[in-house]
């Protein structure tokens, strides 16, 4: 009979941090298998049925779109949550996780929560915990990657800016999240996250005044989702295909 390992308490503060910051980021740990779920370390190995599965759902749901459309969506729902996790836990906690074995259940084409085997995460400084962070990511990205463009008309540079979109947007999270991280900390930052992943200059950020007079950040987005290509779909509000202004109109508009 297998013995019940004990979940660990700073893995935990963790995990509910990251909830806390991004309500959905919902985690667990458990070394029980999770059947039919994304598992970035062995994709490859175990012929990538999960993401074939998540392939074929976007495909079959909005391939009018296009192909761009749909590999961007892959790619995107594949990894947010673990980047989102790895920069808030760099940021906000004295642990970071690791992310060997984590698996995220799909519902309807959507990774919803995730899980992590149960261990002691790794501690340090804040640039230390960085480093750990984008030593991780790095190596989820990759294998990820590698597993998807078989799959999906998957282009690397659009890839690399997606990602980075992701990072920059984990970011602005804790900007809303945490009041003492200013404009200029966020900017310079995720200059030094991008680099460390190498993934420089993928995204980057746009200063406009908000309708509470004070400055805000944006997005200054890279590569376009081609959203808008969907049937019930439209540009998104700093999509990059739209001149400065409007999206800087299109903020100002959104009642959040």
């Amino acid at each position: 009979m297998r013995a019940i390992i004990d979940a660990d308490p700073e893995l935990a503060r963790v995990l509910q941090l990251a909830e806390c910051v991004v309500p959905g980021l919902r985690g667990e740990q458990s070394d029980a298998p999770l059947p039919d779920a994304l598992r970035h370390d062995d994709e490859i190995a175990g012929g990538a049925t999960a993401l074939r599965a998540l392939c074929r759902h976007w495909t079959q749901s909005h391939g009018a779109a296009g192909a761009h459309y749909v590999a961007l969506r892959c790619w995107g729902l594949a990894i947010w949550q673990p980047i989102y996790l790895g920069v808030i836990a760099a940021h906000l906690d004295t642990h970071v996780p690791r992310l060997a074995g984590l698996a995220q259940p799909v519902v309807d084409g959507f990774p919803g929560g995730f899980r992590l085997p149960v261990h002691v995460p790794a501690t340090g400084d804040l640039s230390t915990r960085m480093r750990l962070v984008a030593d991780e990511l790095r190596r989820l990205c990759r294998s990820t990657r590698e597993a998807l463009m078989p799959l999906v008309a998957l282009h690397p540079r659009a890839a690399d800016r997606l990602q980075a979109e992701c990072v920059l947007g984990a970011l602005l999270a804790l900007r809303r999240h945490e009041s003492a991280m200013g404009d200029a900390d966020v900017v310079a930052v995720g200059a030094d996250w991008l680099a460390q992943l190498g993934i420089d200059g993928g995204c980057g950020f746009f200063a406009y005044r908000a309708r509470d007079g004070t400055t805000a950040l944006a997005l200054d987005r890279k590569v376009c989702c081609h959203h808008f290509r969907r049937h019930d779909g439209e540009k998104c509000s700093t999509c990059p295909k739209l001149p400065l202004d409007t999206r800087i109109a299109r903020l100002l508009a959104d009642p959040s």
